[in-house]
This record gives structure tokens, sequence and C-alpha cells, in this order.
């Protein structure tokens, strides 16, 4: 590891080197380039077989995330140049994030910089807990298991109960941080259920601590505390489906260029008043968009999804802390709208990882249940800016089946009906821009056969009828003897919000927040984190998860073949891919540097003891460049030997 230790320390001290006023010319950003491409190289070669997953997530991470602030460095040199003004403070916002993602790479890769909790991301999901959870009730409710540890003593029927309790806290907390940002109408119905799984879970361990083993009374308070957790799954669905729709919305009608020219033309109270509601429903939706973004990191269906969507979250992280403050400080400043840009295009990004994540029957017929509900409100009273809500949350379909792999889903009769109903959503946007000029029967007669359409397009798609729905991540059903510390014996007290792990950087809320996280709290979730690491056989659920409702699963061939990649020596060639995958950034390159492409490849590949090559002013290494060599490597290794390369760039 000494070679990459040298390598990363090498980008290290020239972030560090010569104060800021060399860090925003071309040549220096010529030579991080070609720097950091020698580290990715040694990086690759020094990937050991035995990576920990949660590790090479993080590698994955915090390169995507470099990669993105060298295109935006790249972005303001360019826009200094065309206006012949300083952007320092653009400078130091994305030096900084490659700082900390540097950083968090040495801690990962060289363990004795740091402790190893940091290689960790957003913690552990609500589907391994809920897993874990049925996984435990398993012992009590199913008959053609081995029940030898719960018949074998009554202390370890109650150990079984007190990991359930311990367990369900730790989901509750995940879902009543769901709750708070979710829409109105579900916090109420997620607090009750939360209430009730609470109850029924208590009732369990009571019946547990009686010294009559009762087993059949067990059983059925199992059951019924399983029926819960079933109910409190089935409303995260549906809730989980429209809050993506109202955060799709929101972002629209709360821009960051509204709130810029509000700031700007901000002269009374009145204004001041208005842009302070702008700024805390933008960051109400923020928040809505990270809760969106966590549960879609669990049910990704693969790396290079995953990433994706976890690099716009540590991307929405530090722009919490920048994207605002420099609005109020100055609404009209290039800076302002060089973050402005790149949050744009990181919302484009995560909106379009969660369409390919999100289960197309299941985002249809949420769409369905809002049109009924919002035409139901409608003939009562008619409200024009609720129809205009309704069509612009319509568009969301059209973008859905934009992308070719939601296309498939549709049978053959289907594919009309979505022409249809893109046709049909369009006449009721232009009938409600005239709505003052038409009866209002024939606009709701519009959306009524708006609704019509949308049912008959709904019953033309297909479920994942492949993939079985029994089939999870198993849990290993191990007492550990740490249980003990994280519950009480006696009845549940008032579960707590999961404090909010960031992804990758620190936001306002860590600052104002301070280290309020106790050594119980860290304590006990590391527990789980180790209790919860997936096991390489089967387990039974009695009711599909939420993968199988909102989410697209995996068969048990691709789910089986993604753990073992992750512990192979296919570790290199996944940062390959996704590195030639998230960053195809060729076409907003100018093209009167293709001459210089390949000089600059030979002088990025040249031997690491030689000195660096110098090269020419007003050239930058560009990130196209950097793929290049990286699928030339890919492709190296791929004819020595073929069968270690599984990845889909060769498929």
């Amino acid at each position: 590891m000494q070679p990459l230790r040298e390598k990363l320390e090498a980008c290290l001290h020239m972030l560090d080197r010569g104060g800021s006023t060399n860090k925003g010319d071309t040549n220096w950003l010529n030579d991080f380039c070609a720097t950091f491409l020698a580290f990715v190289s040694t990086l690759q070669k020094c990937l050991s077989n035995q990576l920990e997953h949660d590790c090479l997530e993080i590698i994955c991470l915090c390169l995507t995330q470099i990669l993105i602030c060298i295109r935006h460095l790249e972005t303001t040199i360019q826009t200094e140049a065309a206006s012949g003004t300083r952007i320092q403070a653009s400078h130091h916002h994305f030096t900084d994030r490659i700082t900390v993602c540097l950083k968090r790479l040495c801690v990962c890769l060289l363990p004795s910089t740091g402790p190893s909790e940091n290689s960790a991301t957003e913690g552990v999901s609500f589907l391994k807990l809920l897993d874990s959870v049925l996984d435990f009730l398993s012992e009590f409710t199913t008959e053609n298991v081995d029940r030898s540890l719960v018949k074998d003593s009554p202390a370890n029927v109650l150990a079984l109960s007190m990991q359930i309790k311990c367990h369900i806290d730790l989901l509750l907390g995940q879902t009543l941080s769901f709750a708070n940002v979710a829409l109105q109408q579900d916090k109420k119905a997620l607090s009750a259920l939360c209430q009730k799984v609470m109850r029924d879970c208590s009732a369990l361990q009571e019946e547990c601590q009686e010294t009559a083993t009762n087993y059949s009374m067990q059983k059925l308070k199992a059951m019924t505390l399983e029926q819960a957790l079933c109910q409190l799954e089935e409303h995260i669905n549906e809730s989980l489906l429209r809050l993506v729709y109202t955060c799709f919305l929101d972002f629209q009608r709360i821009s960051v260029d509204k709130i810029r020219n509000i700031l700007r033309n901000s002269s009374t109270a009145d204004t001041d008043a208005t842009a302070d509601e702008f700024i805390a429903d933008f960051d109400v939706n923020l928040d809505r968009a990270t809760q969106i973004g966590i549960f879609a990191i669990a049910f990704a269906p693969n790396l290079k999804i995953k990433t994706i969507v976890r690099s716009c979250l540590a991307s929405f992280e530090y722009l919490d802390t920048s994207l605002i403050p420099s609005l109020q400080s100055n609404a009209s400043d290039l800076h302002s709208e060089l973050l402005e840009q790149h949050f744009k295009e990181e919302m484009s990004k995560f909106k379009q990882a969660l369409q390919e994540i999100m289960d197309s029957r299941a985002f249809v017929g949420c769409y369905l249940q809002i049109l009924t509900t919002g035409l139901n409100a409608a003939e009562k009273k008619f409200d024009k800016t609720q129809l205009e809500d309704l069509v612009q949350t319509g568009f969301s379909i059209l973008e859905h089946f934009q992308l070719d792999t939601n296309q498939k889903v549709v049978l053959q009769p289907g594919h009309e009906h979505l022409q249809n109903f893109v046709r049909v959503l369009r006449e009721c946007k232009a009938i409600l821009m005239c709505a003052s000029q038409v009866q209002q029967d024939r606009i709701i007669k519009r959306f009524k056969i708006l609704r019509t359409i949308l049912r008959k397009l709904h019953s033309q798609i297909t479920g994942d009828q492949n993939k079985p729905a029994a089939f999870t991540e198993n849990i290993k059903h191990t007492i550990i003897e740490h249980s003990s510390n994280c519950m009480d014996e006696g009845n549940p007290k008032g579960i707590l919000c999961s404090p909010s792990r960031s992804i990758l950087y620190a936001t306002r809320k860590d600052h104002s927040r301070g280290n309020s996280c106790t050594p119980t709290d860290i304590s006990a979730e590391k527990i789980h984190s180790d209790c919860l690491k997936p096991k390489a056989h089967n387990c039974l659920r009695r009711k599909d998860s939420l993968r199988t409702t909102m989410f697209k699963r995996q068969t048990v061939f691709e789910s089986l073949q993604i753990h073992t990649t992750s512990n192979s020596q296919s570790a290199s060639l996944e940062i390959s891919e996704i590195l030639n995958q998230l960053t195809c950034l060729t076409s907003s390159f100018s093209k009167s540097l293709q001459g210089n492409r390949t000089k600059e490849i030979n002088d990025c590949v040249a031997v690491p003891s030689n000195p660096m090559p110098r090269r020419s002013k007003g050239t930058i290494i560009k990130i196209d460049v950097l793929q290049k060599v990286f699928q030339q490597k890919v492709c190296q290794n791929f004819k020595e030997d073929p069968h270690k390369c599984n990845c889909m760039l060769f498929k």
C-alpha cells in the first residue's frame, strides 16, 4: 500500500501547496488531473480480492465526486476567462470537496490512518432491518424451521425477544425520520402504525418473559407483530411514492432561480418574508429528496445506480451549506450561478436514477390514485391551480417511460394507450391555459378522459412475474450478547428519530447538532451493522418485501451474483465501469483540443518514477481522456484473463 499512499499524498499536497493564487490556472488543473490519474491507476492494481463491499461503495462514491468537482473546476475556469472575473469562492467550494473525498479514501484504503467506521455511508437500511425482524419472528411463526433455538430454554426465548425489540427500535427510528418529511396526510397514519408496532412488540416481549412458556401465545403475539410490520411496510410504500411525485413537482415550483429573483428584488419586509418562506420550503424539499434517496439506495439493482444516487445525495449535502448562503450574500454573483448549474445537473441525474429504480406499475398506479382524488375534489370545488399541479405531475409519467428499461414492461397495446395519455395530458394543459373561456364541466370531462386512458395503460403494464417473492437477503439467527445493552426489559419507551448520518460531507444540521450522538447510539448502530450482514443462504418471508411493491427486484441469480462480485477480483473492473459510465462528458468539451489528445494520453501513462511532464499553457487533461485510459487498462485486463471480467462493459 506504500505506492498508493504516496500517490494519494501527492494529490493532497497539490491541493495544499502554493495558496489559492495558482489553483485557478489551467496548468495547475492539468497537473492535478495527471496526478489523480496516476493515483487511480495505482488504486486499481492495489485493490484487494477480499475488499469489503462497504469499502468498495465508498471508493466509487469518492472517485465519482472527485470527477464531478474536476469538471466543475474546469467550468469555473472557463467562466472566469469569459467574464474576466476571479471566482475564488467556486474554487474553494470544489477543491475543498476534492480534499474531503481524498481524505475519506485515505481512511478507507489505509485503515491505520483512522477508524474503520468512517468507511460506511448511509448506515443500515430499512430493508435489512425489516428482513432481520421478520427473520427472527419466523422462529415463532413458521412450523417448518428449526425450533431448537426457541425450545432450548426460556433464556434463549427472552434473548430472542430482546433482539427483536432492539431491531424494531432502529426500524421505527428510521420510519419516524421518514415521517418527519412525509406528506401531512401520511404523518398521522405512520405515527399510529409505529405505535401499534411498539404495542405488539411489547406484548410479545412480555409473553416471552413469562416463567411458564406458552408457545401458542408466543406464536400468536409474533404473528400479530408480523402483521403490524406488514401494514407499516405497505403504508411506507404508498407514502414514498406520493412523496416522490410531490418532490418532483416542488423542485419545479420552488426553483433556485425563483429564490434568486425574489432575493434580488427584496426591498421590503413582505418580500423578505416571502424569500424566507421559499427558502424554508426548498430546505424541506431537499430533506425529502434525501429520505427518498436513502430508500432508493437500498433498492437499487446494482452498484452503478447506487453510486449515482449516493453521489447526488452527497452533492446535495455540500450544496446545503453553500447554495442558499451564496444566493443570500449576492444573488447576482457568478459563484451562485455556478452552484445553481451544478444543483440542476445533480437533480436531473437524481430524477433519472429514481425513474430507473421505481416499479412502473406501482408508479402509474400511484398517479392514478392522485388523479382520482384530485378529480373528486375538483368536482366539489373547482380549483385551477390544483388541476395545473395534476397536469404537471402527470408529465413525470412521460419522463418515466422515456427510459428504455421502463418501456419494456409495457405490453404492445399499452404503447398506444401511452401515446393517447400524452396527447390528452397536453390537451388538459392547453385547456387550462384558456380556462376562463371554457366551461368547468368540459375541463373536468377532459381530465376524466385522461383518467380512463391511464387506467387502460395501468392494466397493460406487467409486473415482475419472473422474480420470486419469497427471496430476500438472509440474516443469520444469532443472539448476540450485546443485545442487553441496547434495550430495556420493561415496556418500550418513546422511540426517537434515527440521527441522520451524512452520506459524505458535513451538513448544516451536523454543524448545529455538533457531537450530540451518544456512545450508546454509536455502539448500538455498530452492533446492528455487524448483525445485519447478509449471508449466503435463503430465509423465509411471509409477505412480499418493499422491493416487490415499489422497487424493482433482482432475481435470485442476479442478487447472488452481485454479492459474489463485491468480494471477487472484479472490484477494479466495477470502478472502471462506473468511472466510464458516470462521466460521459465528451460532448461538453472544446473541440479545439482534439489535436492534443494523443499527447495527453501518452503523458498520463508515463512511468511513475519519471517527473510528470509540463503541458502547454491553456490545455487541460479532459475527463474523457481519463476515461479512455481507464478503458484501455480494463481492456488489457480482459485480454489477459477474460474470466475475471463480468462487468456490464463487456456484455
